[in-house]
């Protein structure tokens, strides 16, 4: 009997979709990622709560942040849930964690087999940004985190068993602000900083409920273009760097033959605007933030997929998927569903239109009480209860979310047309086609907020 796949995990911290050469053409360079990408399928999921903690329970639960009780920094995650790394121990797997945890205990509390470098529980010295200092058998290693983590993530390939299937799930920290990291790297855009995202604006247009949070006092107000590029330049460097390290644990694992009989994960817990709608942070429900990079490669994955504007999910939506691409059965405590068919279909080979292959119809989302979030296969509504506000984009035709169909300055009469909400908007929309997508998106998130008992007073006004 063939011995199952084995599972490398990578999950960076604030790294948003659209910054993959590969699959976006952005100016930057991510080889070992383009690479990856190529022999895989790319997704986009969402996350309920785009934050650090809430977006990593959720990949590890199955379950979306209102469901796993983990929707804030220091929200332990329920526990009579069964976790991924415990759902691969009980199948037969040996686990190990290495670098960043961010959610309650210590991952050795659930099932992992070895734990190398936990940040930032293991720290010798209190964090103070990406040069970290841990011991080790004795030893003080002081290194950036990308560094440490990465050549941990190598030695454990090296180590890796062969008569056993393993999981190794390599947390890295990047990047996360403060945003540096070693040479060449650090200075490795400065001559040709990355252009400003085609949805930046030098303001927010309204007070989100949230504009003073610590990632929005990043950068000046409003947003200056120069500073803004600079910000970019230095994310980009850091993934570029953490790029470099990704590549040297994927060639040890190619070294050692163990690539065909291995499913290779990269993604992240949450985006990041870092100019885009005038804001800095992942603490909104745009696109930017509330989404995800994710690519799944190995045995039985269709090559140089896309399946981001066609499969509709969620981060919860990628344990069940995984445990059927490996052939077992997901805990019974795990509530998202397995998009696993869509991959064993491969419809979608060019990302050309909208037509949806996953099993969701809509999403939602919602982060604290100050935003919520539902959409379907075209429309996307994002609701501010604090000041009774709605935008309606089109991501269709409106992928970077630059015009709200419901500016309320814009509903008027249009001779030959009858009434509009936003007549400068291409194709022109009646304005009874319009408010009837809003009533239907606030359904579905009225009833999500119903099927989440308890959790939904979180989200009401």
């Amino acid at each position: 009997m063939p011995k199952p796949p084995n599972v490398l995990l990578f999950i960076m911290d604030d790294q948003a979709p659209g910054h993959i050469a590969h699959l976006d053409g952005a100016p930057i360079s991510t080889p070992n990622l383009d690479r990856l990408a190529q022999r895989g399928s790319y997704f986009s999921p969402y996350t309920t709560v785009p934050v650090c903690t809430p977006g990593r329970a959720e990949l590890l639960t199955g379950c979306n942040a209102f469901q796993n009780g983990c929707r804030w920094f220091n929200e332990p995650i329920h526990s009579h849930l069964t976790l991924l790394p415990q759902a691969l121990s009980e199948a037969g797997y040996h686990t190990c964690h290495i670098g960043k945890w961010h959610n309650n205990g210590h991952p050795r509390d659930f099932s992992y087999d070895e734990t190398h470098y936990v940040f930032n529980q293991d720290m010798s010295v209190p964090y103070q940004g990406h040069d970290c200092v841990f011991d080790s058998d004795g030893i003080t290693i002081p290194r950036h985190s990308t560094e440490l983590f990465g050549e941990a993530g190598v030695a454990f390939m090296e180590r890796a068993p062969e008569d056993q299937p393993w999981f190794c799930y390599v947390a890295l920290h990047s990047p996360h602000d403060p945003r540096i990291c070693p040479e060449p790297w650090m200075s490795m855009y400065d001559g040709a900083l990355p252009p400003l995202p085609p949805n930046f604006m030098p303001e927010h247009p309204f007070d989100n409920g949230d504009m003073m949070i610590r990632d929005e006092l990043l950068a000046s107000f409003p947003r200056r273009q120069d500073e803004i590029r600079r910000h970019r330049g230095d994310y980009y460097a850091m993934i570029s760097h953490h790029d470099h390290y990704i590549g040297r644990v994927l060639d040890v694992l190619r070294r050692r033959g163990m690539e065909e009989n291995t499913i290779a994960v990269f993604t992240s817990d949450h985006g990041l605007a870092v100019g885009s709608h005038g804001l800095m942070g992942k603490e909104n429900l745009y696109e930017h933030s509330g989404r995800v990079p994710l690519i799944l490669a190995g045995p039985g994955i269709p090559e140089d997929r896309r399946f981001d504007r066609t499969c509709l999910c969620g981060h919860y939506d990628f344990m069940p998927t995984l445990m059927d691409l490996l052939g077992l059965e997901t805990p019974d405590t795990a509530q998202g569903l397995s998009y696993a068919s869509v991959l064993a279909g491969a419809k979608d080979t060019a990302n050309q239109g909208t037509s949806l292959t996953g099993p969701r119809e809509t999403i939602t989302a919602g982060y604290r009480e100050c935003m919520r979030m539902a959409r379907d296969e075209r429309f996307k509504l994002l609701y501010y209860p604090h000041i009774d506000r709605t935008q309606l984009f089109d991501l269709a035709s409106d992928p970077h979310e630059t015009n709200d169909l419901l500016l309320p300055w814009r509903r008027r009469p249009i001779r030959g047309m009858g009434t509009l909400w936003n007549p400068g908007y291409a194709p022109v929309m009646d304005a009874n086609v319009v408010d009837g997508v809003v009533e239907q998106l606030r359904g579905v998130l009225d009833a999500w907020q119903t099927e989440n008992g308890a959790f939904s007073t979180f989200l009401q006004p």
